[in-house]
């Protein structure tokens, strides 16, 4: 499923797709394979737990695995129907337990410890994310550490015209567009559900009507220590 991210520029707005940025060179084709063929690479499930192990003797144990679910073991794991486990460190499962952040200072030590604030997406909310004020690439670059970047594509004449335009004031302005969601505009951008939030740029370049509209998402702002 594409992810859809929800503009306004100029008075208008519009929603487009955000995908994996294209790469100017295909990455080389590694093909993995043994003496029996060729090796393709998935999740399978081991043996699981068979429900209330603890009430079988040891004769029945020292006999067989009649604790072991064996009949899924090798069965492909469907990744969407599976959900996170979390264990202690006796490998026992919690169920009861409160996600807690940790907020570092520029040295390194603990500055604060908050519960984990539970956010929802909103990169495609019905309020459209504003394009702010520009800062020039040299200062973001060396100002903000770029974890993920997306690509901003069209797909149709508008939005082609759209991000043109956009992309041609960035590049010709040699700055990057912050953007921010929330009825003034600033708040961070969370992109899933129960995600992290980040810092919004974008960065553009064209070549006549052609462009390249990348989304740069940080959490981390360089700073030197005192």
């Amino acid at each position: 499923m594409s992810t859809i991210i929800h503009l306004e520029y100029e008075g208008k707005a519009a929603r487009f797709i955000l995908q994996a940025p294209k790469r100017k060179n295909p990455p080389p084709f590694v093909e993995r394979s043994t003496p029996s063929g060729r090796i393709s690479r998935f999740r399978v499930m081991s043996a699981g737990t068979k429900p209330e192990p603890a009430g079988l003797s040891a004769d029945e144990i020292a006999l067989g695995d009649p604790e072991l679910d064996l009949a899924r073991a090798g069965c492909i794991a469907d990744s969407d129907l599976l959900s996170p486990a979390y264990l202690n460190a006796r490998g026992e499962v919690v169920r009861d337990f409160e996600e807690i952040e940790v907020v570092e200072a520029v040295d390194g030590t603990e500055k604060e410890r908050r519960p984990r604030t539970r956010r929802d997406a909103n990169i495609n909310d019905v309020r459209a994310l504003r394009v702010g004020k520009m800062m020039p690439w040299v200062d973001a670059f060396s100002s903000f550490v770029f974890r993920t970047t997306y690509q901003i594509v069209h797909s149709d004449g508008l939005g082609h015209e759209f991000l043109l335009r956009l992309a041609g004031l960035l590049h010709r302005e040699k700055s990057v567009a912050v953007i921010g969601a929330g009825q003034k505009g600033n708040a961070p951008l969370v992109l899933r559900e129960k995600g992290s939030p980040y810092r919004g740029f974008l960065f553009g370049e064209v070549d006549g009507d052609s462009y390249r509209l990348l989304l740069l998402l940080s959490n981390q702002e360089l700073k030197l220590p005192v």
